[in-house]
């Protein structure tokens, strides 16, 4: 499933740099490698991701993953 870094920000409520990790990290990246696809560092790539749990009420980043990919997929149907 290919999922847009749009549309997640769009549904989350996310920047565009917290869209584009979160769909990563989605697409089975982990947050070292997602950091260094995007070409910011470890403790950005965390901050990022601390944010993203505050805007998506995740505690966890599988809760994380599972509410993206939930959510992209109800979309698709």
């Amino acid at each position: 499933m290919r999922i847009s870094i749009h549309l997640v920000a769009q549904l989350f409520g996310l920047t565009p740099a917290e869209g584009a990790l979160a769909t990563l990290l989605a697409q089975g990246f982990d947050i070292d490698e997602a950091g260094e696809t995007l070409g910011i560092r470890r403790n950005t790539a965390r901050s990022q991701l601390q944010s993203i749990f505050t805007k998506t009420n995740a505690k966890r980043q599988s809760e994380l993953i599972r509410l993206i990919l939930s959510s992209v997929a109800t979309l698709s149907n």
